[in-house]
């Protein structure tokens, strides 16, 4: 038991010593539209951006370098935008996406994505954020369960071979 302890808090040291590296993020964003003409409207999308300029300190706006999104039948990108497109943070959490195209806006929370919503003409839309995990915490993921597994095995067959007075 120990052990185990010693092991845990040598890995949580040593990941806090560790400093995170920048990457591109990928967020999905959907909604449904709950006033105005297009009442009960869904809409999905995905958006991307390099966080390397992010310094946790204050409001923040990182380029947004790609996006795809899909409305009332029409798809949406980069290239159908009014205004710059930005990922918003404010101290380092995430406010959500500011986007505009022909006839709606994304406005991002104030202090967080609870209170993001999309602006229509003549109505609004609620948005729902979820980041899209890096391949690379999923292997991570996948690693520590394949070592819990062998610890696992290893564990029952020496309880196994106990038993039967070996």
């Amino acid at each position: 038991m120990r052990t185990y302890i010693r092991n845990t808090l040598l890995a949580a040291l040593l990941a806090a010593a560790i400093p995170a590296q920048a990457a591109i993020q990928t967020w999905n964003f959907s909604g449904t539209v709950d006033s105005g003409s297009l009442l009960g409207q869904n809409y999905v999308g995905q958006f991307s951006f390099d966080d390397l300029g992010l310094t946790g300190s204050g409001d923040e706006y990182l380029a947004v370098s790609s996006l795809g999104m899909q409305f009332n039948g029409t798809a949406f990108t980069l290239a159908d935008e009014l205004a710059t497109t930005e990922a918003a943070f404010a101290d380092g959490s995430f406010l959500g996406m500011n986007f505009s195209a022909a006839n709606f806006t994304f406005i991002t929370g104030s202090v967080d994505t609870s209170d993001a919503f999309l602006a229509l003409d003549d109505g609004a839309a609620n948005v729902i954020y979820a980041p899209v995990p890096e391949p690379e915490t999923y292997a991570l993921m996948l690693a520590g369960l394949g070592l819990v597994g062998m610890k696992l095995r290893a564990r029952n067959k020496r309880i196994t071979l106990s038993n039967s007075g070996v």
